[in-house]
């Protein structure tokens, strides 16, 4: 083995330098007896301040979806199908189902004594997102034309409005 090592390479290898941030101790006895790790303490107020923090980014996540949520809901049209009503409904019943289910399991980990106010007003955004995701479906069935809105709608006896004429404004 010793014969397949070229003694000038070892010797070159040895003095070249260290490239920067990187130091070898000479002393390998004292490095193998002093490793152990220690981490330090963090200031509880400090970890507060980061649970303040997750518990926003929880509470704002719904809020990012509604984009999504408008753009694919525009392009499904509004024809009575199957996929359609089906992605309807599932606008309508997962956030209600995050509201009633998710909402203090989402954010029991991040409450101290110390925010709870904080929480508090996180889980409220937290909602209202929430209910911004049940509106686009809200949206979506009335421009399906699923939402009873008019009188005809209510009353046997009444005649369905018939538009005649459309204007567009542009």
């Amino acid at each position: 083995m010793s014969e397949l090592i070229n003694p000038t390479i070892v010797k070159t290898a040895k003095s070249l330098k260290s490239p920067p941030g990187y130091e070898l101790s000479t002393d390998t006895s004292s490095t193998k007896k002093n490793s152990t790790i220690t981490a330090t303490k963090k200031d509880p107020l400090q970890i507060a301040e980061l649970k303040v923090k997750k518990a926003w980014e929880v509470a704002l996540g719904p809020a990012k979806s509604i984009p999504m949520n408008l753009i694919m809901s525009y392009m499904t049209g509004n024809s009575l199908q199957i996929i359609p009503i089906m992605m309807t409904f599932m606008l309508l019943l997962n956030p209600l189902k995050a509201i009633f289910s998710e909402t203090n399991s989402s954010f029991r980990n991040l409450t101290t004594p110390e925010n709870g106010t904080d929480i508090l007003l996180a889980k409220i955004v937290f909602v209202i997102c929430q209910l911004g995701c049940a509106g686009v479906g809200v949206w979506k069935l009335n421009s399906m034309g699923l939402i009873p809105n008019n009188r005809s709608d209510w009353l046997a006896w009444e005649d369905a409005v018939n538009v005649k004429e459309w204007s567009s404004i542009f």
